[in-house]
């Protein structure tokens, strides 16, 4: 019984160790992994909390034999990891996954935050994928503080060109 305590422990000590720390397993379980991603170090570790529990709950409060409880413990494990891999998957593949980079400012609707004159910067505020964003702007003729935009280009790390909603070209 006490082996089945002893994986639950470890198991739940280094799933504790890759929420704090990353998935510092990450590499090993690659290196195995045949299912296309599917395999993670949280997975494992879920598995192998859930069996350990598990295991150790039927022997402890049964009289079930060790070949039972660890039956138990692999049908409740498989349950447990999978649920696990699955939750993990979409959190790793979800619509905030993407690093949203300058290419994808391009097209946007922005609204002016801080007039842009004809020859210098202003500044425009823009939401992209649910992340507020604030850039330094160009445009071909002054824009009004307040006035809707559209970005046309990058200009380099934090600068945008913009045209205005109404004419949509430079």
């Amino acid at each position: 019984m006490l082996i089945f305590w002893v994986i639950a422990g470890v198991a739940l000590l280094l799933l504790l160790l890759t929420v704090v720390f990353g998935d510092f397993l990450d590499g090993v379980i690659d290196a195995i992994d045949v299912t296309g991603g599917y395999l993670s170090s949280t997975v494992v570790l879920s598995f192998l909390a859930a069996f350990g529990i598990v295991g150790g709950l039927v022997l402890a409060t049964t009289d079930a034999s060790v070949l039972l409880a660890t039956l138990a413990g692999v049908v409740a494990g498989a349950a447990v990891g999978a649920g696990a891999g699955v939750a993990t998957r979409a959190l790793t593949n979800g619509p905030t996954a993407h690093q949203i980079t300058s290419s994808d400012y391009v097209g946007q609707p922005a609204t002016v935050t801080t007039s842009i004159p004809s020859d210098g910067l202003g500044q425009i505020s823009l939401v992209v994928a649910g992340q507020s964003t604030a850039l330094a702007a160009r445009a071909d003729a002054p824009v009004p503080t307040g006035a809707g935009v559209t970005v046309v280009a990058n200009l380099g790390p934090g600068v945008v060109k913009v045209a205005t909603t109404s004419t949509q070209s430079l």
